[in-house]
């Protein structure tokens, strides 16, 4: 089962073009915003594998694209 989903700094941009002094120290944002956005995706994975009872997650690819975030998972179930 594929769970994607699109990610997107230019908030945090805009916000620091109109703050520019709250930008000092701060690092990573677009990492820190795939990371984000990975444990949205995992949150859904999660509760897709709750529903349909499954016992075991495996088989765990990830992969970004551009602004894409794609996770592919595998379930098991007795």
């Amino acid at each position: 089962m594929v769970f994607q989903k699109k990610y997107s700094i230019e908030i945090l941009m805009k916000f620091f073009d109109q703050y520019p002094q709250e930008k000092r120290g701060r690092k990573k944002f677009k990492e820190k915003e795939i990371q984000n956005t990975k444990l949205l995706i995992y949150d859904e994975i999660i509760k897709k594998a709750h529903k349909i009872r499954a016992t075991c997650i495996g088989h765990i690819r990830e992969k970004t694209i551009k602004d894409l975030i794609q996770i592919t998972v595998s379930f098991y179930r007795q």
